[in-house]
């Protein structure tokens, strides 16, 4: 299912022309489809939620508060990595309870408010933090809830700079080492070892590595019990893939397996209180990036279509060469193949290279498809750009600005 479709030749949301949004609220744009993004959540409630496996949004994918308010209605917990993210989700209505602290290089300041908050539960990374931890709990007379992050050294078959499972990367600890600390955690008397965290990586669009995954918990935690630890909760991190190809799958096409992911794990591990990330599945095909063609520009090797959109607004194409679906918002039976590139001044700006695309000229308008995950969050305001506003088209057909977009006069508001 989804919100995005051709009526009458036009790119239209939940029945709204994009051509109307852009000329009425400039572009760039980021446009998000609140009818995708309650159907996305229903999936992720009906495949987890239903067995039994806690939900927590991985809000690093998206940290609007319109789009954290969703998931706070929706009954999902919230998994955090920083102190500006445990400021959102306070702002967004989540009480402590609700909130899981990863995140592989917390700081003393951080450890303090989230205790503050009376977190749900850290996700430790390192011999460090536990060490920070414990020193910080003993201060505020806390006792919190402690998952170690164990890195399994499982292959998530995907992109080199979106794999934190393996031993090479810098996520969590080995599992000696996990061992270790489970077996002499009288070293920590303020912190209270419940169980183990993992996540392998991002954009899996198989499920033999989550399998793996699970088989290889069933036995270290098996191991870690024979030993005298105790163990109550399991957090299997996320990682579901979307397609950035055909960004308007229904995510149930594009990973069908959450469901079988979901039986096998409470079928192996159920015994503990499972929990799961989900993050980039559950926002990227609810939005576009709207962009405007500024101009077409020939040289004696290619064509270029010149946009308002850029690496600033939307990054992963230049940081991870990342493939994003290019879609002319009025379709057109020509075709011409061209680099879409952005006014920065930068080589690396730019959003497709040798690229097959409907026919546009100056003034038309180009969607980015699967734009709701690590669009704006990655976004920044080099060569002095405004960021983008961000849109919610609700599921009546109105149009809500959810994030107004930043004005010249904003750059100067910390400056002295």
């Amino acid at each position: 299912m989804t919100s995005f479709t051709f009526q009458a030749n036009t790119l239209t949301c939940s029945g709204i022309p994009l051509d109307d949004i852009g000329r009425q609220c400039g572009t760039p744009a980021f446009i998000y489809s609140e009818e995708s993004l309650q159907r996305n959540i229903s999936v992720l409630k009906s495949a987890f939620g239903e067995r039994g496996i806690h939900v927590s949004y991985a809000m690093k994918a998206n940290s609007n508060l319109a789009i954290l308010g969703m998931m706070r209605a929706a009954g999902f917990g919230v998994d955090i990595v920083s102190g500006g993210e445990l400021y959102l989700v306070d702002a967004a209505g989540f009480t402590g309870k609700d909130i899981s602290f990863a995140g592989m290089g917390k700081t003393r300041e951080e450890m303090v408010a989230a205790l503050k908050a009376e977190v749900a539960q850290f996700n430790v990374e390192s011999a460090f933090e536990l060490e920070m931890l414990n020193q910080a709990a003993e201060k505020l007379g806390k006792k919190p809830d402690v998952l170690l992050r164990l890195n399994p050294d499982i292959d998530a078959q995907t992109h080199p700079k979106i794999t934190t499972g393996l031993r090479e990367n810098k996520f969590g600890m080995p599992a000696e080492e996990v061992f270790k600390h489970f077996l002499s955690r009288e070293k920590y008397p303020h912190l209270n070892f419940v169980g183990i965290h993992c996540h392998i990586g991002s954009q899996i669009l198989k499920p033999l590595p989550f399998i793996d995954l699970v088989d290889y918990l069933v036995k270290y935690t098996a191991r870690l019990e024979a030993a005298g630890a105790r163990i109550t909760k399991v957090d299997l991190g996320g990682g579901f893939g979307v397609d950035y190809e055909t960004p308007f799958r229904d995510i149930l096409e594009t990973t069908p397996f959450l469901g079988e992911i979901a039986d096998y794990a409470a079928e192996k591990l159920g015994h503990y209180q499972l929990y799961i990330q989900p993050g980039r599945v559950l926002v990227a095909n609810t939005a576009v990036l709207l962009t405007r063609v500024i101009g077409l520009k020939h040289n004696d090797l290619k064509t270029f279509v010149v946009v308002d959109g850029a690496m600033t607004d939307m990054l992963r194409p230049s940081l991870y060469g990342a493939y994003h679906a290019l879609i002319p918002t009025t379709r057109d039976s020509g075709k011409m193949t061209v680099d879409v590139v952005g006014p920065v001044c930068e080589t690396g700006d730019y959003f497709a290279h040798n690229r097959e695309i409907s026919t546009v000229e100056q003034n038309d308008f180009i969607a980015l498809g699967s734009a709701g995950a690590y669009g704006y969050v990655m976004a920044s305001t080099y060569n002095a750009r405004p960021l983008a506003p961000e849109i919610l088209i609700q599921s009546e057909g109105s149009i809500k600005i959810i994030r107004q977009r930043q004005t010249y006069a904003d750059f100067l508001a910390l400056n002295s």
